[in-house]
C-alpha cells in the first residue's frame, strides 16, 4: 500500500520532475501485469512522473491525486486494515465515518480525513478496493484550503476506475 507520507513526498518530487513508472494511455494506465482504467481529469491536472511510483497528478494550483496497485500477496488484510496503512504518518487526525461503497464491482472503502503530517495541515480523500488478487488505493491529498475544490475532480477520476482495459 502506498501510504499518506508519502504522498506528501511526493508532492515535492513532482517538482523535481522524477524519472517515469507505467504508461498511461488515454484512460489505461499499464505497468507489467497491472492494468486499470481511471476518469478522465480536467486540464489544470497534469500527469506527473515519480520513478516506479503511483500513477501520480499534480493540479496546479495545489493537491494531487493518485492510484496505486499491487497484486502481491497480502493475505486477507480487511479494507479497514489496508486503510489504516495508508495513514501512518498523519498525526492529530480527525476522521469522518468511513463509507462503503460499491466500485467496478466490488466493495470498496471510502475515508476522508484532516490532519498534520510534520506540522503541515492536510485533507485527503482515499478510496481503498481488493479485486482478483490486487489491491488498490486511489487517493486525493491537498492543503485544507483547496481540498474542496478538488473533489469532485477526484470523485470522477475514482468512479472511473476499472480492472482491465474495457
Amino acid at each position: 500500500m502506498f501510504n499518506a507520507v508519502r504522498a506528501i513526498s511526493i508532492l515535492i518530487c513532482l517538482l523535481a520532475g522524477c524519472g517515469c513508472g507505467g504508461k498511461l494511455t488515454g484512460a489505461v494506465y499499464r505497468d507489467g501485469p497491472i492494468v486499470f482504467r481511471i476518469g478522465a481529469l480536467p486540464a489544470p491536472w497534469r500527469r506527473v512522473q515519480i520513478g516506479n511510483g503511483p500513477l501520480a497528478f499534480h493540479h496546479a494550483e495545489g493537491g494531487a491525486i493518485l492510484a496505486h496497485a499491487t497484486c502481491e500477496p497480502r493475505g486477507d488484510l480487511s479494507l479497514n486494515v489496508l486503510t489504516n496503512h495508508l495513514l501512518f504518518g498523519i498525526e492529530q487526525r480527525q476522521e469522518r465515518p468511513r463509507t462503503p461503497l460499491s466500485l467496478d464491482g466490488r466493495q470498496a472503502l471510502r475515508t476522508r480525513l484532516v490532519g498534520t503530517m510534520d506540522g503541515v495541515p492536510i485533507e485527503l480523500d482515499l478510496v481503498v478496493l481488493k479485486k482478483d488478487g490486487c489491491t488498490y488505493d486511489l487517493q486525493l491529498a491537498s492543503s485544507p484550503q483547496v481540498f474542496a475544490l478538488r473533489q469532485r475532480d477526484f470523485e470522477r477520476f475514482f468512479e472511473g476506475f476499472a480492472q482491465g482495459p474495457s
